[in-house]
Order: structure tokens, then sequence, then C-alpha cells
């Protein structure tokens, strides 16, 4: 798992000074590599041996390894511009390849925080499940759409409403240990918390998909698949968090159709064709 990731949600217990060490690496990442263990300790307000504990903590046999490592991913960084960089008087061109960077660092950044018994729950949910239905609102109510969409097409038995009363209805006649999928970039959206409210007083049981922050729908969840694509206040509903979050849905849905039996890919192919045939 790369550095940056690890700072994000540490492998281990944070304590002060690890804290102090990771808020400096956030804000002198060039830096860092090309510093010595005292310029290090002073920069962070930490003791050396402190920052040696850090480095070791984090899977490192030495800081020159761990500096070599950052340097590494610091210029990796480096390629992918925000769009903080972006200026009015550039070419598409150069534009496109920004937006390109940023989408796939958020890839990337998800790739690295995806937990094997994360998915596996997952899908052991959705294929016990009786009925599943994916919920969210505005740019999330997208995400499921297409979700629903995508596991229709293999035979499972899954609905997507799309105002808050059909969720909350649906919510409260759907039965124990069918699964409410809940999917929500802030993880705080009203109208999804009090549906899952419901749904968890019927014995349901709740699958999230948010941003990788502490969040009440993280806590309301059984189990919470997270990404990390993170937005201004002007980039609500960009690219970058719903490629995540389509991303981490398609790995889901994946890993199901692996354990189906082939009726479900047949399933699909006849859908397919259905469609198809309807176009002509």
């Amino acid at each position: 798992m790369k550095i940056l990731s690890q700072l994000d949600n540490p492998p281990f217990r944070v304590s002060k000074g690890d804290r102090k060490i990771i808020n400096c690496i956030r804000a002198r990442l060039t830096d860092i590599p090309r510093m010595t263990i005292r310029e290090i300790a002073l920069a962070c307000g930490t003791a050396e041996a402190t920052c040696t504990r850090f480095v070791r903590k984090m899977g490192f046999a030495s800081l020159a390894d761990f500096k070599a490592a950052l340097a590494e991913e610091g210029a990796e960084l480096g390629r992918y511009l925000d769009r903080g960089n972006i200026r009015n008087n550039e070419s598409a061109r150069e534009t496109a390849r920004k937006l390109l960077s940023t989408n796939m660092i958020a890839l990337e950044k998800t790739q690295d925080i995806i937990r094997n018994e994360t998915i596996d729950t997952c899908v052991d949910l959705l294929i016990g499940a009786q009925r599943i239905a994916f919920i969210g609102l505005g740019y999330s109510g997208i995400i499921a759409q297409d979700s629903y969409f995508k596991f229709l097409r293999i035979g499972m038995n899954c609905i997507a409403p799309r105002d808050n009363h059909t969720m909350r209805m649906i919510a409260a006649i759907m039965e124990p240990g069918d699964v409410i999928f809940a999917i929500s970039h802030s993880g705080e959206t009203a109208e999804i918390l009090e549906t899952v409210d419901i749904a968890r007083a019927r014995g349901l049981r709740i699958i999230s998909l948010t941003e990788n922050h502490p969040s009440s729908l993280r806590r309301a969840s059984d189990v919470s698949l997270t990404y990390i694509a993170e937005e201004t206040p002007l980039e609500t509903g960009s690219i970058a968090s719903k490629m995540a979050q389509f991303f981490l849905v398609d790995l889901v849905y994946t890993e199901v159709l692996k354990i189906l039996p082939p009726s479900a890919m047949e399933k699909k192919i006849r859908t397919t064709e259905a469609v198809w045939h309807s176009k002509i």
C-alpha cells in the first residue's frame, strides 16, 4: 500500500507524535525525502526516536527506505495535477490530461484501500438476499440506477427507487435478510439515513458506499465500501468520485458473477440480446 493511502487510514494505533508526523508529511511531502532525521523531528515537533518508530510502524526497515518510497510517490503525484491548476487559456487536450490524471489517482488510491474481507462480505450479503434495493439521491442516484440495471441483468431481484418516499416504503416492506445498498458521497444525506433507520428496524442488512471518512451512514452499515476521491464544494459530483463509485460496484458485481451459477451469465447474454434486438 502506498504511503499517502496509509496516512489516510493508518494500519496501527496513532499516537499524538504519529499524528504530528502525519500532518508534517502531508504539508511537506516534497521536502521530507531531502531532510535528515533531525530536521524531520524538528519540523514535526517530535523526538527523533518517535520518527524512527513511525517509519517502522509504516512497514519500512529504515528511514532511508521510507524517504525513497515517499520521494517516488511524490514524483508520481506531481504528474496528477489537480483542477486548481486548470487555466482558462489552456487547450482542451491539456485540460483533458489534467482531468484524466485526477481520475487515475482517485482509482489508484481507492484500489489501495480495498480489503478482500470487505468485498467478500458484500458478496455474501447480496447473494443471500431475496431482494436488494439500491438507493441514492442526486449524483449518487445515478450510481444506484446503474447498479440496479447491472445486477438485474444477471437475474437478481433488485429495485432502485428514485425518490425518498418510495425508498422509505420499500424499506418498510422488505424482509429481514434483504439488503439496502445505500450510496452517498458524504454519508450524511438525511433522506438516505432515514431510510436506513427504517431498514435496520426491519432487520435488513445495510451495505454503504461512501467517501473514505467517518460518517453516519458508515456507522449504520453492516459493511461499508469506501473510496478516495475528495471533492471541494465546487466539484460536487465530480467524475473522479463517480468513477470510484462505479469501480467499486463493478468489483462487487464481478465477484458476485464469479460465484453465481452459469445461468447468471446466460441471463446477462439474453438481456443483452433482448435490448439489442429492440434497437433493430
